[in-house]
């Protein structure tokens, strides 16, 4: 007989049963505040032992610390699944001693080599992108507006693009999740940043939002803004110079009028 263990809580595994862990109505093992995938990863039971598998590729989940690959992975007695916010142990016996304790919060930071900076990944999302929305807003013309999301689980950091951004790890083009490890390099159009859980280098100040513009940036948007700033200027003092000649025409038509109207009023009375 084998268990699944989930927050001290066991789960019995019967033999030839597939287990679907997620948080929708389809899930064998409904966990609504783990921060799952409605269907997030399958466990398959046979008299040979038990296999694990990725429900789709875009969920991340690890087994004792290291990322799934797609496709089934064995599973061995006390191997610890980490999948969203949960923690599981797998069990192929009698479930043993849980070395379950309580775990400080992952510290973990993207440096910015070239502007010595570091942003804190102390959020469960980290957007990165050309959008003001996002945490690491990127002024990057090839950047998209919602280019990139480092989110916390699985016990880490993993990596999220989106589908027509282009994001390099360690200079290999990545399209489905990946799970940050210590140094690894991410290219986002022009920056390159750098995964640490290390603590940081002298003279780097971690920051909880950043707003990185390149250099070359800068001096292409200059001129455009200094200009922008004086042209409603004179679209303002031409408009006064058309609206003035108006007002006039209207104040004394509607002179005209009232002395036409007197006019008529005085001559409909008679002597």
């Amino acid at each position: 007989m084998t268990w699944l263990e989930y927050n001290e809580a066991l789960q019995e595994l019967h033999p030839d049963t597939e287990v679907v862990v997620g948080t929708g109505a389809q899930a064998t093992l409904r966990l609504r505040r783990a921060d799952l995938m409605p269907r997030h990863f399958v466990i398959c039971t046979a008299d040979d032992g038990a296999r694990i598998r990725p429900f789709s590729s875009d969920t991340v989940v690890t087994v004792n610390g290291r990322q799934l690959p797609a496709g089934t992975s064995e599973l061995s007695d006390g191997d610890v699944i980490a999948a969203g916010s949960a923690e599981f142990r797998f069990w192929a016996t009698t479930p043993g001693q849980s070395r379950s304790v309580v775990k400080t919060p992952l510290t973990a930071h993207l440096i910015d080599v070239q502007q010595r900076s570091a942003l804190s990944l102390h959020r469960v999302s980290t957007g990165i992108g050309r959008d003001e929305s996002n945490i690491l807003v990127i002024e990057d013309e090839t950047a998209a507006s919602f280019h990139a999301e480092v989110r916390r689980e699985a016990g880490g950091h993993a990596l999220r693009t989106s589908d027509a951004a282009t994001v390099k790890v360690n200079g290999r083009t990545v399209s489905a999740p990946v799970l940050l490890s210590e140094g690894d390099e991410i290219q986002i159009a022009t920056r390159l940043l750098r995964y640490t859980c290390s603590a940081l280098p002298e003279g780097v100040n971690s920051e909880v939002a950043q707003h990185l513009t390149s250099a070359i940036d800068i001096e292409t948007l200059a001129l455009p803004a200094r200009s922008v700033r004086r042209s409603p200027i004179p679209e303002l003092s031409s408009a006064v110079t058309v609206r003035t000649p108006m007002r006039a025409v209207a104040f004394v038509s509607s002179v005209i009028a009232a002395v036409a109207i007197a006019t008529l009023l005085f001559l409909h009375r008679g002597p």
